[in-house]
């Protein structure tokens, strides 16, 4: 079965501080340049899961992913991108060969329609793209308690296990967990990273 995704826990009054493996995650360094159409790419590998807040994100930008991916359009429309999971949960759709319907190719390479309307739109990123695709390849784990380095992230080119040992983190994770966790917390992160601590926790935000 493919991996879900999720990237924040569902309605929650008063959510649990998050635990973050720091020492899987100062293990690697990553940098997204998109991914070419014959290698892996995370936008066909995984089922991306979003709350029904996040939907509600996506769905006021379709007009502008849409000019990216004219796929979206019907002649009612737009076309229905979720696929119901569970209450308050639901997957995005994906095309037969498992490419996520907001991918699309650009320069040979693969791209988030998502991302480029929030950059044209001048949206923060946060506000527009899933939280799970902003935190990869960090990942939540079962029960939406520890964040960490996902499992099959050395398989993509884009991550790469450092040669020497490092006390900061990728600064593509710390720019990720401030536009998931809020601006500073990716700075607090790599400080306690900068420890050589194993673990800390990280407060979440209410959604």
């Amino acid at each position: 079965r493919i991996t879900r995704l999720i990237g924040s826990n569902r309605k929650t009054s008063q959510p649990r501080p998050l635990s973050v493996d720091l020492a899987s995650l100062r293990s690697v360094e990553h940098r997204c340049i998109g991914c070419t159409q014959d290698e892996p790419c995370c936008c066909s590998s995984y089922e991306v899961c979003v709350t029904d807040a996040e939907m509600e994100q996506i769905i006021q930008v379709l007009p502008e992913a849409a000019k990216r991916c004219p796929h979206l359009r019907t002649d009612q429309g737009y076309d229905n991108l979720f696929e119901y999971v569970e209450p308050g949960l639901h997957a995005l759709d994906t095309a037969e060969d498992g490419l996520c319907l907001l991918a699309y190719v650009d320069d040979h390479k693969i791209r988030c329609s998502l991302h480029a309307a929030g950059v044209n739109l001048g949206l923060p990123l946060g506000k527009v793209k899933p939280k799970a695709c902003l935190l990869w390849p960090m990942s939540l784990s079962e029960g939406d308690e520890v964040l960490s380095l996902a499992g099959d992230a050395l398989e993509f080119h884009c991550t790469t296990r450092r040669r020497k040992r490092s006390n900061s983190l990728s600064p593509a994770f710390v720019d990720a967990v401030n536009l998931v966790y809020g601006s500073g917390t990716g700075a607090r992160l790599n400080e306690e990273a900068g420890t050589g601590a194993r673990r800390t926790t990280l407060p979440r935000r209410g959604r």
